[in-house]
């Protein structure tokens, strides 16, 4: 059953073999050429639930997952001793951690399926721990599904309760035709999950049908398999200061708690080049495809790390070298949408070329590389009021030129705008490196 992944695996990597790589440039890749949507920052509210669509990785990991299953002959019998588990391939080969945890057993099987009206949804299989759960599942049709779309993903504990505070993170697809359809959804809890029974309910609609879906499942009992190291360690990046508070290994990823000096000029907006690193260099990045933090406050988030559970190395250290940063009185893009000029931006003047289309403003970001991030967080008037925004997009351009598009649906408001920053491309780089154990 896992032959023919195996084999193209293969094909990849002997493509690969005879390409010749910039090697000075790969880590830089890794850690932002991966990303090809929109990325949300997550701010923990009480009752308030946060979801981010995220994508599929690269290509080019296909090598070091390839890797993965020639030296470990445990990770090839487990995929195909587990019904279904041979569709996730493409879905776990960006992050170490469930490589791992799926090569220790550590995902559990469920296999249960709901069909309605010709559309079958199964819960293939699932790998959980205290922090969070990853469901994997697989939508097949009898039938072709034309203008397919899955309209709403929400799990529910059976009991009736509510979850604990969380964020989500899953694929909201929308295909011209599909016949079957594997993804993930995962979900990161902010305290401890003791939920072990619920409903995982999707709402699916094509042209053909539109049908929704209730299947129940279980978890095995959830130890509390954590490991805690309290640092409360300070480094420096060209003179702002950043506390490493705490850092909790999970199975499924590894929470680092960082606080910024509230006295520091810049605004640090994203651990760009943050890892662990063990004593013989093997390397855990950030995670690229799901919940990549958590905002606590203006001066302190968490930061999720692929996890290094199941490896349990001697050493462990944490390295920063590079952070996005503008100074605090320029976290923000100031325009006016009927003059369709840009009044004030950050350092740089990457942002040109504001464009008011209907209810689409339009600007065009000139980068020497491609950015991969979602620019603007959040826009208040000038009247302080937030107006709301239904959807934001990015045409990629040779040269590191996008078109960026934000919908706005508030009608009413007041210029200029203020479109305050969740990234940018303007850097601070250091050699920060902290001994975890």
């Amino acid at each position: 059953m896992f032959e023919k992944e195996e084999n193209e695996l293969k094909k990849w990597k002997e493509k690969y073999e005879n390409v010749e790589l910039p090697i000075d440039e790969i880590d830089e890749a890794i850690q932002i050429g991966l990303q090809k949507a929109k990325v949300t920052k997550l701010v923990t509210k009480p009752k308030r639930k946060s979801k981010i669509w995220s994508i599929v990785a690269a290509a080019i990991l296909l090598l070091g997952f390839l890797t993965s299953i020639r030296v470990s002959p445990t990770f090839a019998d487990y995929l195909t001793n587990i019904p279904g588990m041979e569709k996730i391939v493409k879905l776990i080969r960006d992050d170490k951690g469930l490589i791992s945890a799926v090569e220790n057993k550590y995902a559990q099987e469920i296999n249960i399926s709901q069909e309605k009206n010709g559309i079958k949804v199964t819960i293939d299989s699932v790998i959980a721990d205290e922090q969070g759960i990853v469901i994997f599942y697989t939508i097949d049709a009898k039938e072709t599904q034309h203008n397919f779309t899955l309209k709403e993903v929400n799990l529910k504990p059976s009991n009736g309760e509510e979850l604990p505070e969380h964020s989500s993170s899953f694929d909201l697809p929308v295909k011209d035709e599909l016949n079957t359809y594997t993804s993930k959804i995962e979900y990161l809890f902010q305290k401890t999950n003791e939920q072990k029974d619920f409903y995982l309910d999707l709402k699916i609609k094509s042209k053909e049908v539109s049908e929704q879906f209730s299947i129940p499942f279980s978890l095995k009992n959830l130890e509390k398999t954590k490991q805690i190291y309290e640092l409360n360690k300070t480094v420096m990046i060209e003179g702002q200061k950043i506390t490493i508070k705490k850092v909790t290994v999970y199975p499924l990823r590894v929470a680092v708690q960082v606080k910024m000096d509230p006295n520091n000029t810049k605004k640090i907006l994203d651990f760009t080049d943050f890892e662990l690193l063990d004593q013989n260099g093997e390397v855990w990045s950030k995670i690229t495809n799901g919940t990549t933090a958590n905002i606590l406050s203006d001066n302190e988030r968490i930061i999720y790390l692929q996890s290094n559970y199941f490896k349990d190395p001697k050493e462990l250290y944490l390295v920063i070298n590079k952070l996005q940063a503008v100074d605090k009185d320029e976290d923000y893009i100031l325009v006016d949408t009927e003059k369709q000029q840009i009044l004030k931006q950050p350092k740089g003047n990457y942002v040109t070329d504001l464009k008011k289309e209907g209810s689409d403003l339009k600007f065009t970001l000139n980068t020497k590389k491609e950015f991969h991030y979602s620019l603007v967080e959040s826009i208040f008037d000038a009247n302080g009021k937030e107006v709301e925004t239904s959807a934001e997009s990015t045409e990629y351009h040779d040269g590191g030129k996008q078109i960026v598009g934000i919908t706005i649906s508030t009608k009413d408001y007041v210029n200029p705008l203020k479109l305050k920053l969740a990234f940018y491309p303007e850097y601070i780089r250091g050699d920060a490196k902290v001994r975890i154990k």
